[in-house]
């Protein structure tokens, strides 16, 4: 996999993907930051289905404090493989995305496998994001236009995958 923007840009990581992992495409890494900034310094970021570790390390390249959540223990050592070999200052957490929104952040990104109706965990960080909610599901599954307080403020397909954009409507 290849970092595709930030001080990172074009370095290689390699990782031996357990089975299951579907790391996001490059093509649609850049155009998520290219829609979230390049300049991400200050930012809390969430990667809530770790997967790969990509979109993380992505937003860390772009000077974002990252926390990358993976509940399978082998995606998680090897995302924890290659974080402590670069020795970059991202935080590790090995468990559930759910305990992780018990936490504000100004960005969550949520790619839970695409067999899961991601509409469940939207509810569930609507109380946790500041900014933005980012969720990448299956081009075929619809997600809502509006949750609680978040509304969906864009959807961007990119062949078999889709990202939605969710912000927070102040309700008061």
């Amino acid at each position: 996999m290849r970092i595709t923007g930030g001080y990172l840009s074009n370095r290689h990581i390699h990782m031996s993907s357990p089975k299951g992992i579907r790391p996001t495409a490059s093509r649609v890494r850049e155009a998520l930051f290219s829609i979230l900034g390049q300049d991400l310094r200050d930012v809390r970021f969430l990667d809530s289905f770790g997967g790969s570790g990509i979109v993380g390390i992505e937003a860390y390249s772009r000077g974002a404090k990252v926390t990358i959540c993976e509940k399978r223990r082998g995606a998680f050592l090897a995302i924890k493989k290659i974080v402590d070999t670069e020795k970059w200052p991202v935080s590790l957490v090995c468990g559930s995305a759910e305990k992780m929104l018990k936490q504000e952040w100004d960005v969550i990104f949520m790619d839970p496998p695409y067999a899961f109706d991601p509409t469940p965990w939207i509810h569930k960080a609507q109380a946790s994001v500041l900014d933005i909610l980012i969720v990448e599901h299956d081009s075929k599954t619809l997600t809502p236009d509006q949750v609680g307080r978040l509304h969906k403020t864009k959807s961007k397909r990119y062949g078999d995958c889709s990202l939605s954009f969710y912000s927070p409507v102040d309700v008061s």
